[in-house]
C-alpha cells in the first residue's frame, strides 16, 4: 500500500515539474527578439568608442530586487544593491562593462596568464570586465536621474553570487596600441577567487 502511494506522489511530483518547467521557460522567438530589441536600443543611446579602451559611455547597474536602496550604498554580506561602470561594448548575448580596478597579470612557462603582485618587466596590466545578459536586464533609464545622468541598468542578479555577470573575462593591452583584446589563456579559478 505504501509503495503504491509513494509512486503515484513520485509520477505527480514528476508530471508536475515537467508541466511547471514547459510553462515558465520563455519563448526562444520571443528572447531573440528582445535581445534584438536591446542591441539597437545600446547601439541608439551610446556614443562610439570615443577613448583608447572602447568605452561606450558610464551607467550605473542596480539590483532589480533591492531598487529602493539607490543612492545610499548599503551593503549586505559585503555586496552592493548598485555600483557604477564603464561599459567596454556589447557581445553577443549582451554588454560587456568594466569591473574593479586594473589587475597585474603575467604569463607562466605554460603560456597561461594568472594574477600577480610582482612589478617586474614580464607583468602586463588587465582588465576585469564583466557581460551582462541582455536576459537579465530588466528595464533601462537611459537618462538616469539628478544624482547620476548616465543610464541606470535594472538587473536581475544571481541569487547565490550577488552580481549580474555570465561571466567574468580579462582584456589586456595590445602590444603597440591603444586597444584591448581578450586574455583566451586564463587561469579560471583566478577568476572564481574574485567573485
Amino acid at each position: 500500500m505504501w509503495e503504491a502511494i509513494a509512486l503515484k506522489l513520485i509520477d505527480h511530483v514528476l508530471r508536475g515539474g515537467k508541466w511547471a518547467f514547459e510553462n515558465f521557460r520563455k519563448d526562444p522567438i520571443e528572447v531573440i527578439k528582445r535581445r534584438a530589441v536591446l542591441r539597437t536600443e545600446f547601439f541608439n543611446h551610446l556614443a562610439n568608442p570615443h577613448d583608447e579602451y572602447g568605452i561606450l559611455g558610464e551607467a550605473i547597474i542596480r539590483n532589480l530586487r533591492r531598487f529602493d536602496s539607490y543612492p545610499d550604498q548599503k551593503p549586505q554580506k559585503g555586496k552592493f544593491p548598485w555600483f557604477y561602470v564603464e561599459m567596454k561594448g556589447l557581445y553577443h548575448r549582451g554588454i560587456e562593462v568594466f569591473i574593479g580596478s586594473r589587475k597585474r597579470i603575467n604569463r607562466d612557462m605554460y603560456g597561461t596568464y594568472k594574477f600577480t603582485d610582482s612589478k617586474d618587466g614580464d607583468t602586463e596590466i588587465g582588465y576585469l570586465v564583466g557581460r551582462i545578459c541582455f536576459d537579465d536586464m530588466a528595464y533601462i533609464d537611459w537618462k538616469g536621474d539628478e544624482n547620476t545622468p548616465v543610464p541606470h541598468i535594472f538587473c536581475r542578479y544571481n541569487r547565490f553570487k550577488q552580481h549580474p555577470y555570465e561571466s567574468i573575462t580579462v582584456f589586456k593591452k595590445i602590444e603597440n596600441s591603444e586597444s584591448v583584446e581578450e586574455v583566451k589563456n586564463f587561469r579560471q579559478q583566478d577568476l572564481k577567487a574574485i567573485f
